[in-house]
């Protein structure tokens, strides 16, 4: 906990006495802890009037003797232009992605978006998807605006990524402290947004958080790592993954070192924090060393779903769900997918090498009816295993023995023409997000995608409602047409949505759940740490 502390302390020294309490004349300044900050009116996003503020410093620089530190405080003497998004954090992979394109350490910024006239509005804290090595806050398709439109403040937020954001170091593990510098920048993030957002409208005391992909499971791991104060009232996951396996304690990080006659024990740290950021992201990118969340239970706990039944979770509302089809885009990448299931089951695209391969084989059987190829069987498998299981666990424990109010969803619409690959994919990985966030309009209006649809774009209103009314009052849920809080005993609470174009339908929890049955008997074992040889089917007796 003192670690934990220690970015609340830090940044509290942001603060100047009575600076956010000065009236000023111009609706487009406003005086925050990181200093005075100049917005802009837009008039012409959505048909209300909206008051923005891109590329606020929460905090400072990570570079050079800040790299691999918690968040430091920033305030600026000069008044901060922030009429435009700031840089993106240090990117993991080469093309991003659209709002990536300016990089940096200096990166740890926010974004409000509020109506016009704003006061004391529910406020919505989103965190980004990508794998936890790509994306910002940047993206245009997680523009905040329409959301904004329906009355709550939108706040977004950069956190560190990749390298820059789980070292994995042994030198930070002997000190006790965590290797997760993307959950302390999210309770930054969370805390200036506590701090300031009245100023530009919100109320303080009435903030939901959550995300999608590796944005909703930051939500999870900030639930867990927070939970004695969360300093919200409602949290989203959107699609939200199982950890990923770890690499050995120093061994990703040792591949960086070499690269920069940097030694591979103590002093390493120091001597990196000495390079050059683009030098390392080249070195990162062309070994293909990887690094992910660090299981350190201090931000990072080893089994999520005990944590609602150690009650050591947050006592909030939730709003979570997932898409049809989550796994078809995740195994594509993998030839073993369309090949043969019996490796995929052992791939490190599955990464679950305690799977029991007859069972597993039992439970996708292809070809079959339901899964008339292969690569049908293994998206499914890690569809159920990564994401279904989860959710359908945190709803069961959070409804049933900590008594919260949990609404469960599942969005099936086939949107053949958001993508390019059509409807072979379904209802991919992330295709909710522009239906959440009302921005469909980014489809390129060019082959292969055709724009939206008057349907898609009925069931998007729909959406942006629901993921509205809930910010507004998380404990009456999101309120559209069919979606009601979700029961273990009932099925057809989980709402299914996207069939229908006026609102929610009844889903079936039970056929969604069944295989988890089984997938619960070793989710607890999951994530594994890889061994050194860095695949689950390597011969390591050498």
């Amino acid at each position: 906990m003192n670690l934990l502390a220690s970015v609340s302390l830090a940044l509290s020294l942001a603060a100047l006495p009575g600076v956010l309490a000065q009236n000023l004349p111009d609706p487009l300044i406003r005086n925050t802890t990181s200093g005075t900050v100049l917005g802009y009116l837009d008039t012409t996003t959505t048909s209300v009037d909206l008051y923005k503020w891109y590329g606020i410093n929460f905090a400072a620089t990570t570079a050079g003797a800040n790299r691999w530190r918690p968040p430091q405080p920033y305030y600026s003497e000069t008044t901060i232009n922030a009429t435009a998004m700031g840089a993106a954090c240090m990117q993991g992979i080469y093309n991003a992605g659209n709002g990536t394109q300016n990089q940096s350490e200096d990166c740890l910024f926010v974004n409000v978006v509020a109506p016009v006239g704003a006061s004391n509005l529910p406020v919505y804290v989103y965190s980004f998807g990508g794998g936890f090595d790509s994306n910002a806050a940047s993206d245009p398709k997680i523009d905040g605006s329409w959301l904004a439109a329906r009355d709550i403040v939108f706040v977004s937020y950069n956190y560190r990524l990749a390298l820059w954001a789980f070292p994995a170091s042994p030198e930070i593990a002997a000190a006790g402290e965590t290797q997760n510098l993307a959950v302390l920048d999210t309770r930054a993030a969370v805390e200036w947004t506590v701090a300031n957002i009245a100023t530009f409208g919100g109320d303080p005391t009435k903030i939901t958080f959550g995300g999608e992909s590796v944005g909703a499971e930051m939500t999870l791991y900030y639930l867990g790592a927070y939970w004695e104060n969360p300093l919200i009232r409602g949290a989203v996951m959107q699609s939200s993954d199982t950890s990923q396996p770890m690499w050995p304690l120093g061994q990703q990080l040792d591949i960086i070192a070499q690269n920069q006659s940097c030694p591979l024990g103590v002093g390493q740290l120091d001597c990196l924090r000495t390079k050059d950021a683009f030098a390392l992201q080249a070195i990162l990118i062309d070994s293909g060393a990887q690094f992910q969340p660090v299981i350190d239970n201090i931000t990072v706990f080893s089994d999520p779903v005990r944590l609602q039944i150690i009650e050591q979770t947050a006592r909030v509302p939730l709003l979570i769900g997932n898409n049809k089809n989550e796994g078809q885009t995740i195994v594509n990448g993998e030839p073993t997918s369309y090949t043969n299931e019996t490796a995929y089951i052992h791939s490190n695209n599955l990464n679950f090498p305690m799977a029991n391969i007859d069972v597993v084989l039992g439970l996708y059987p292809s070809p079959s009816e339901k899964y008339p190829s292969i690569i049908n069987a293994t998206s499914a498998m890690w569809r159920d295993a990564h994401m279904i299981c989860l959710s359908s666990n945190l709803a069961l424990w959070r409804t049933q023995l900590l008594k919260l109010p949990v609404w469960r969803y599942e969005f099936a619409l086939v949107a053949d023409n958001l993508n390019a690959e059509g409807a072979s994919i379904g209802t991919f990985h992330g295709e909710d997000i522009q239906f959440v966030m009302g921005t469909l309009y980014t489809i390129a209006d060019q082959a292969p995608y055709i724009p939206a649809t008057p349907f898609e774009w009925n069931v998007s209103d729909y959406m942006v409602t629901a993921w509205t009314n809930f910010i507004k009052d998380p404990e009456l849920g999101p309120r559209i047409p069919g979606w009601n809080q979700y029961d273990p005993s009932d099925p057809t609470t989980l709402a299914l949505l996207g069939i229908s174009e006026t609102g929610a339908l009844p889903g079936n929890a039970t056929a969604r759940d069944w295989t988890c049955q089984y997938w619960n008997q070793i989710l607890p074992l999951f994530p594994m740490t890889y061994p050194d040889c860095g695949t689950w089917t390597c011969d390591t007796s050498s």
